[in-house]
């Protein structure tokens, strides 16, 4: 039996069902830590800055569509329908936190940390995630293709029940990847690698062909 990754939740005190002050994201003067808020709008014009932070919060809408980011922080959030699409969050650390039917099309968290964080029915096609480190992650029914975790530390990830064709993971260091139920045709990955992924028995061809052998049929 193999243990089923189950990220943290937010802390038990955090109840999301309390409302939130809602701060609209045209009104950010500044890019403060933000705290316990419901961040949503358009902004005039995509956010850019440096040391970002929400805590114990929600975001929803396109309040972070193509926002760049760098060493941004999410920590007990929670992401809504919410539009991040070509957001660059380069270095980000990204805690306890899910996103819940979010559109995340390329969106670049490059040499992040994300531990403890779900992405359920999402659709984030051409995502970077190189060199990032991933623990206790989870996606759930999303559109992964062309996900790219090269170079990146898979400390344990389940990907199930994706769309995760032309996955990435040349030069990933992989402990524990969960593949199972996905589709994975044309997963690029190094063989050494190969020993910590778990996959089931439809995926196999996909596999082998990753690693250059040929599957065929008994009578071809």
């Amino acid at each position: 039996m193999v243990s089923r990754i189950e990220p943290e939740k937010p802390d038990e005190e955090i109840d999301f069902h309390e409302p939130l002050d809602v701060i609209d994201v045209r009104e950010l003067r500044s890019l403060k830590p933000i705290y316990e808020v419901q961040l949503a709008g358009i902004p005039d014009a995509p956010l850019h800055g440096k040391e970002f932070s929400i805590s114990i919060g929600q975001v929803l809408g396109r309040a972070l569509m193509e926002s760049t980011l760098s060493g941004f922080s999410l920590v007990d959030v929670a992401l809504v329908r919410a539009d991040c699409s070509n957001a660059t969050w380069v270095d980000a650390r990204i805690v306890r936190t899910r996103f819940d039917g979010c559109k995340l099309t390329g969106f670049d968290a490059r040499g992040g940390e994300l531990r403890d964080v779900v992405f359920n029915e999402c659709k984030m096609s051409d995502t970077f995630m190189v060199e990032s480190k991933l623990t206790r992650v989870r996606f759930d029914g999303c559109k992964i293709s062309g996900l790219d975790l090269c170079d990146s530390k898979v400390n344990s990830v389940a990907i199930r029940g994706c769309d995760a064709r032309n996955l990435r993971l040349m030069g990933a260091k992989i402990e524990l990847l969960d593949l199972r139920g996905s589709m994975i045709e044309g997963i690029a990955i190094d063989p050494g690698s190969v020993g910590g992924v778990i996959i089931d028995p439809m995926q196999s061809c996909a596999i082998a062909s990753a690693l250059g052998a040929r599957v065929m049929d008994l009578h071809e």
